[in-house]
C-alpha cells in the first residue's frame, strides 16, 4: 500500500497522473486520485456529506512502470476533452508524445493500467481494509468472484419456551421479539459495536442460545433469557503476514495485518493462544528466532519501528529506531546463541541488528528502491545476507564486514520474492518474480544458475527441507500454492487458489503457514499440502450462523458460521471452543445450514461460485458437491422425503432444487418466478412433505415435495426472511416483523 505521509504531488494543472471515477450523488461517492512526477500521491474522496483526503507517496519504480505502461496502452481522445461525468485518466506533461486523455464511453476507454490506480486510491482511502490488497493482482487479470453482499438476515426459534424471532438488518442492529405478540425481548442499534449481518437460535443442553455473526467477522453469542455473553470471537483485522515457530514443541503460526495486534495460534488445529501489542500500528513483516534458549519474534510496519518480544512471556525486549519510511520485510540468522536481525523497506536501506541486546550492527546502503525480500546464506564459511528491490536488483552484502559483495540485475520483472538455498555444494539466491520465474544466481558473482518458469506471478517464496531434500514453497498472486523439490525441480504438491493472493509463508517443523490478501490464515501440512487449520477470525462479514444438535456419542452441540472469505468455523456451542475451520468456496459462502442424516452431524454450503456441497460436521471433511443450480444458493434447508435425507436449495433466480442425502442425486427441482429465494422450510405434517419458499419478490410458495405439486401461492406485503410452519399455519417473518398464513 502507498506511504501516507504527508506529501503533497503537483497542483491541478502541473505534470502528473489523474484518474476521476464516479460522481459525488452516487453511493460510492466521486474518487480522485493525483500521483506526480516525483510519486507524490493525493487520493480525494466526495460524497453528499463527507470529503476524505489522503496524501502519500508511492515507490519511484511504481511510477516508471504507471508511465510505461501509459506509454503502451495506445491514443487517447483526440481534441483531449471527456465527456462529462464519465470515469476518465489524464496524464499531463509526463509522455513524449504529449498530454493523454482516455474516458469511459468513448473511442478511447480507459486502459488496463487505470485498474491498478484504482486499487492504488482504494488501499489509500482504507489502508486497513484487507480486501483493497487484492485489488492489484485483479488489476493484473487475476480470477475475480463477487463479494456476498450483506443483507437482513432472520431466523425463528423459542426463548422462554415461546415461539419467537430474531432478525438482523444490514448497518443497523439485531432485534429479538415473541413470534404471535411482537412483544420485543431485546435489541441493538447502531452505536452498540456490533453491525450484525447473522442471526441464530436455538437450545442447547437445556439452555436457549442467541447467535450474531457481524460485518467485521465476530461471532457472539448469548443466553438468550438472562441476556448473559457465554463467548465470542472478535472481529478479524486482517492477516497478511506471518511466521511460524516452534515452542515448546509445539509448531506455532504468528499473524498480523495493517491494524490491529499480533496473533499466536497452534498450527495443528488453529487454537488462539494470545496477542502481542504492537500499540496498534499493525505489522507489514514479521520473523520468528529461537536465540539463547529464548523465543523471540520481531514485527515492523508503517510506523517504521521494528519490535521484538519474547514469545514465551508476551514481554516486548527491543524497540528497534532507524528506518525513516515502512519496514517490508525482515530476516533472521541464528549463529550460535547469537542472532542477527535484517530490516528493510521503502526507505532501501537495510539495517542489521543484535537481537540480544538491540543494539545496531550495520546499515547496508545501495538499492535506490523499496526492498522486497532478504534471506541469509552461508558461502565459504562466512554468512551472507541476500537482498531483493523494486530497482530490479538482487545484491549481496557481508554480514561480518557490513558491506556489498555484489549486486545484479535480476530480469525484467519486478523481483517480488528472495530466498537462498543450497544445491549440492553450491549456495544460490533464488528469487521469485512477477511473470513467474524462479530463478538461481550465484551470490558472489551473479552467475545465473538456473530458471524455472511457473507462469503465475510469485508473492512469497520459503525454503525448507522434506527428507533431507531442499524444497522450496512458493505463494502466487492468484491464491494457489505449491512445493517444489529444489533440486529436480519437480513438483511434490500444488493447491488451488483460495482466500486471496498470498502474501507471506513461513515454515516450521513440517508446518506451512500461510497469509493471503483477504486476511485469512491456512495452515498446512508440508509433506502433504493437507489443511491444517485456519485460524483466523473470518476476514469480511458473517454471511451464515447456524446451532448444531449434539452427536449421537454425546460429542457438544456445534455452532457453525460461514463468511464471505470463504470460511466455515465450527466450535462448541456452549463455551465457544474452536474445533474445526475449512475453506468451503473461496470466493465467499452465500449460504449455510446444518443437519443430520442416518446418524452423522452435517454441514451444507452453498458458495458465490454456484457449488453446493456437503461437509461432515464433525471433521469438516468434505463430502459430494451437488450440481445444478447456475446461480449461487441463497438459502439452504434440511428435511425428509419418504424416509430419504435431502437438501433443498433456493438460489438467487428462483430456482429450488432438492437433491439426496446420501448419494447426492437430484430428486426434485421447482421453478421460480426469477426473484432470488431467501427463506425455506421443511415440514412433515401427517407423513405428508411440504417444503414452503419465499422469494425477494414478497411471494410464499408451498408445494407438496414427493410429487411437485404446488398447494398454493400467497403474495405478501414483506419479503420473507424466515419461515416456520405452526400450528396455526405458517410464519413469515420479514423486515416488517412476523405474519401468519
Amino acid at each position: 500500500m502507498p506511504d501516507t505521509e504527508e506529501q503533497q504531488p503537483g497542483g491541478a494543472n502541473g505534470p502528473g497522473v489523474r484518474l476521476s471515477l464516479g460522481g459525488e450523488q452516487l453511493p460510492e461517492g466521486r474518487t480522485e486520485l493525483l500521483l506526480g512526477p516525483d510519486g507524490a500521491l493525493r487520493v480525494e474522496r466526495l460524497t453528499k456529506h463527507r470529503h476524505t483526503t489522503r496524501l502519500g507517496r508511492v515507490d519511484a519504480a511504481l511510477t516508471v512502470r504507471l508511465l510505461a505502461a501509459l506509454r503502451a496502452a495506445g491514443p487517447g481522445l483526440t481534441g483531449g476533452e471527456a465527456p462529462a461525468g464519465a470515469a476518465t485518466l489524464r496524464v499531463t506533461g509526463l509522455l513524449p508524445g504529449g498530454d493523454a486523455v482516455w474516458a469511459e464511453g468513448t473511442a478511447a476507454p480507459l486502459p488496463e493500467v487505470a485498474r491498478v490506480l484504482e486499487a492504488l486510491a482504494a488501499q489509500a482511502l482504507d489502508p486497513a481494509d484487507p480486501s483493497t490488497l487484492a485489488a492489484p493482482a485483479a488489476a493484473l487479470g487475476a480470477t475475480r468472484h463477487e463479494p456476498v453482499a450483506p443483507q437482513a438476515k432472520a431466523v425463528i426459534g423459542r426463548i422462554e419456551g415461546r415461539a419467537a424471532y430474531a432478525i438482523a438488518e444490514t448497518g443497523q442492529g439485531y432485534g429479538l421479539a415473541d413470534l404471535d405478540t411482537r412483544e420485543s425481548l431485546g435489541s441493538s442499534g447502531p452505536d452498540a459495536g456490533l453491525l450484525p449481518t447473522s442471526v441464530a437460535l436455538a437450545t442447547v443442553g437445556g439452555r436457549e442460545l442467541f447467535a450474531v455473526g457481524a460485518e467485521d467477522g465476530a461471532v457472539q453469542v448469548w443466553d438468550a433469557v438472562s441476556g448473559a455473553l457465554l463467548h465470542g470471537t472478535s472481529g478479524g483485522e486482517g492477516a497478511q503476514v506471518v511466521a511460524a515457530g516452534l515452542v515448546a514443541e509445539v509448531p506455532l503460526a504468528f499473524s498480523a495485518g495493517a491494524q490491529g495486534d499480533i496473533r499466536a495460534w497452534r498450527a495443528e488445529d488453529g487454537r488462539p493462544l494470545g496477542l502481542l501489542d504492537v500499540d496498534g500500528a499493525g505489522a507489514a513483516a514479521l520473523a520468528y528466532a529461537h536465540c539463547a534458549g529464548v523465543h523471540l519474534l520481531a514485527a515492523a510496519g508503517e510506523d517504521a519501528v521494528v519490535r521484538v518480544w519474547d514469545v514465551s512471556s508476551g514481554q516486548r525486549m527491543h524497540l528497534l529506531v532507524g528506518h525513516r519510511a515502512r519496514v517490508t520485510t525482515l530476516a533472521v540468522l541464528t549463529l550460535g546463541d547469537q542472532a542477527l536481525l535484517a530490516s528493510a523497506g521503502q526507505d532501501g536501506e537495510i539495517r542489521l541488528w543484535d537481537l540480544a541486546t538491540g543494539l545496531p550492527h550495520a546499515v547496508l546502503t545501495g538499492h535506490s528502491a523499496t526492498v522486497t525480500g532478504l534471506a541469509f546464506l552461508e558461502v565459504d564459511g562466512a554468512p551472507l545476507l541476500a537482498s531483493s528491490s523494486l530497482d530490479g536488483t538482487v545484491r549481496t552484502w557481508s554480514v561480518y564486514e557490513g558491506e556489498a559483495k555484489h549486486g545484479w540485475p535480476a530480469g525484467t520483472g519486478w523481483v517480488t520474492a528472495v530466498a537462498a538455498v543450497t544445491i549440492g555444494e553450491t549456495p544460490a539466491v533464488v528469487t521469485g518474480d512477477e511473470h513467474g520465474r524462479i530463478a538461481l544466481w550465484h551470490p558472489l558473482t551473479g552467475a545465473a544458475l538456473g530458471t524455472h518458469d511457473l507462469g503465475l506471478a510469485i508473492n512469497a517464496l520459503s525454503i525448507t527441507e522434506l527428507d533431507g531434500r531442499p524444497a522450496l514453497a512458493v505463494g502466487h498472486a492468484d491464491g494457489s500454492l505449491r512445493l517444489i523439490d529444489a533440486l529436480s525441480r519437480s513438483e511434490v504438491w500444488a493447491l488451488a487458489a483460495t482466500g486471496g493472493p498470498v502474501t507471506g509463508l513461513a515454515v516450521s517443523e513440517g508446518v506451512l503457514v500461510c497469509g493471503t490478501a483477504a486476511g485469512a490464515v491456512r495452515c498446512h501440512a508440508l509433506r502433504t499440502g493437507a489443511q491444517l487449520s485456519v485460524p483466523t477470525p473470518h476476514t469480511g462479514p458473517v454471511t451464515a450462523l447456524g446451532f448444531g444438535t449434539e452427536g449421537a456419542d454425546g460429542a457438544p452441540a456445534l455452532l457453525a458460521s460461514a463468511g464471505a472469505d470463504g470460511t466455515v468455523r465450527l466450535r462448541q456451542a456452549l463455551d465457544g471452543t474452536p474445533l474445526v475451520q475449512f475453506t468451503a468456496h473461496p470466493g465467499g459462502v452465500s449460504a449455510m445450514a446444518l443437519g443430520v442424516a442416518d446418524g452423522h452431524r452435517l454441514l451444507a454450503t452453498g458458495g458465490t461460485d454456484g457449488a453446493v456441497r456437503l461437509w461432515d460436521a464433525a471433521s469438516g471433511g468434505a463430502g459430494p458437491v451437488l450440481d445444478g443450480l447456475a446461480v449461487p444458493a441463497e438459502t439452504l434447508a434440511f428435511g425428509v422425503s419418504g424416509g430419504v435425507p435431502v437438501l433443498v436449495a433456493g438460489a438467487a433466480d428462483g430456482t429450488v432444487l432438492v437433491w439426496g442425502v446420501r448419494d447426492g442425486a437430484r430428486v426434485a427441482s421447482f421453478e421460480g418466478s426469477g426473484n432470488a429465494v431467501r427463506a425455506l422450510a421443511v415440514q412433515d405434517l401427517d407423513g405428508e412433505v411440504l417444503l414452503a419458499a419465499g422469494d425477494d419478490a414478497s411471494t410464499v410458495r408451498l408445494w407438496h415435495l414427493a410429487s411437485g405439486t404446488m398447494l398454493n401461492e400467497a403474495e405478501l406485503d414483506r419479503a420473507p426472511l424466515a419461515i416456520s410452519f405452526g400450528e396455526a399455519g405458517l410464519h413469515v417473518v420479514g423486515v416488517d416483523g412476523p405474519t401468519l398464513l
